[in-house]
């Protein structure tokens, strides 16, 4: 009987693996080949190495391209800096823009004012507010009621110019305080001044004017006119 233990053994035959026991006898087991000795490694670390150098000097390139550039840099700074200060020097200084003065409108003169548009001036003198118009001479025929209320004004007009002129008096206008225009109602206008015709210079002629609004309208400023296409002005009432 033996008294080997079971286990891998040196086969005593003298083959290269291990061979096993069972405690009794020798088994037709057998444990793997070894593995063959590796080949070339010498040539794969000079393979190595090789690439270890080429990347060692193509970072050195890099690095001292950096350092070329930073030196250009560096170096032209001063001349940078001494241009900016020569063109600075030259330059003529600055001056502020003035400022244009802001237009304002033109103040509208008050009340019994006379004020003028082109050759004509006008001054109003009376202001009545009437439901009902009625020729003063009394002509039943010549009545003119309001579809609101009449603000009625008799108002001077002076040729201030060098030759005739003429007065109309659809050309006036009545502007209340909300900026709204009103004309003048033309069958008072016919009743109560007939046709005024040419003023010569330095004449004054009295003529009625008569705006039909809206019951509580507030009139402000009465706007007068030399023509129908003069540029007006403006007087408060």
């Amino acid at each position: 009987m033996s008294n080997t233990s079971p286990g891998w053994y040196p086969d005593p035959a003298g083959a290269p693996q291990l061979r096993y026991f069972d405690g009794y006898q020798w088994t037709s087991q057998y444990s793997p080949l070894p593995p063959p000795p590796k080949q070339g490694g010498g040539g794969r670390k000079w393979l190595i190495a090789v690439g270890l150098l080429i990347f060692i000097v193509v970072l050195g390139n890099i690095v001292g391209g950096e350092e070329e550039a930073s030196e250009d840099r560096t170096s032209s700074s001063p001349t940078s800096s001494s241009e900016y200060s020569a063109t600075a020097e030259r330059a003529p200084p600055s001056t502020a823009p003035e400022i244009a003065p802001t237009s304002t409108a033109p103040e509208i003169p008050p009340p019994g004012s006379a004020v003028r548009d082109g050759k004509l001036e006008f001054r109003v003198l009376d202001m009545v507010q009437q439901k009902t118009w009625t020729d003063p001479t009394g002509n039943q025929f010549m009545t003119e009621t309001a579809q609101g209320v009449f603000y009625v004004l008799t108002v001077s007009v002076t040729n201030i110019g060098d030759e005739a002129r003429s007065y109309f008096g659809a050309n006036q206008k009545l502007i209340d305080s909300a900026g709204r225009e009103y004309s003048a109602n033309t069958s008072v206008d016919m009743w109560a001044n007939g046709y005024v015709g040419d003023i010569n210079p330095g004449n004054s002629v009295q003529v009625t004017l008569a705006f039909d609004v809206a019951p509580g309208t507030v009139p402000a400023m009465l706007e007068v006119h030399d023509s129908m296409l003069s540029g007006g002005a403006k007087v408060r009432l």
